[in-house]
């Protein structure tokens, strides 16, 4: 519920703003009429769970509190400033003792009908139609980076390569961390990943504090 207060109190200029149809309901109904149908995809269902709103309404609220959305899409930003950079490292610290943590980075599938073109590259393993999103998070979950540009095929450790996180820990930016990833990603100097076969107290001690540490992503 915080998360909705906050987002209908930073769209609220821009959703008041919008005029026609819909211009009488609250900015806070608006919203919730669009999660509701993004978590439903059905106009049916989020018009039937809001009392006296048509189908119509429902169209034009997803269609405004969306554009406003992409609109502002860019204020969403991961900081490579040197105290944003250590602030993150000692909140992630305290998790569970791990260091240096910038970030925590994942892909999920967003589910949608097959398209015309090429509907196969969009079949994941898990045999439905979707797009691979790579999200990476920040310790108080807010989503830092998004990158969905890729079908439901698409590997994530591709998706990983093609996105712009490997150049944040490279030469100018050269963010001295890591980031934390599944398996599904290589080991390499800036994305720590979990061990495998292991043998020694040390190493079961490092897969327990990356796992409490990258809870917050799954």
């Amino acid at each position: 519920m915080e998360v909705i207060t906050e987002l209908c109190h930073v769209l609220q200029p821009d959703l008041q703003s919008q005029s026609t149809v819909t211009m009488a309901l609250p900015v806070s109904l608006k919203f919730i009429v669009v999660i509701n149908f993004f978590a439903s995809a059905s106009f049916q269902s989020a018009a039937g769970n809001i009392a006296n709103i048509s189908q119509f309404a429902v169209h034009r609220c997803l269609q405004e509190v969306t554009e406003v959305l992409y609109s502002r899409r860019f204020n969403i930003v991961f900081s490579l400033k040197r105290q944003k950079q250590h602030e993150r490292a000692c909140a992630f610290a305290r998790i569970a003792g791990f260091p240096m943590v910038q970030g925590a980075i994942d892909c999920t599938h967003v589910a949608l009908r097959a398209p015309h073109t090429k509907p196969e590259i969009f079949r994941n393993r898990k045999g439905y139609h979707s797009l691979n999103v790579q999200l990476l998070y920040n310790l108080t979950q807010r989503i830092m980076i998004v990158n969905s540009h890729y079908p439901g095929s698409t590997h994530e450790a591709f998706i990983l390569r093609q996105s712009n996180a490997p150049a944040m820990f490279q030469p100018p930016c050269q963010t001295r961390d890591w980031l934390l990833g599944d398996k599904g990603y290589l080991l390499c100097n800036w994305l720590m990943t979990p061990l495998r076969n292991l043998t020694t107290c040390a190493q079961h001690s490092y897969n327990d504090s990356y796992a409490v540490t990258r809870n917050i992503i799954e």
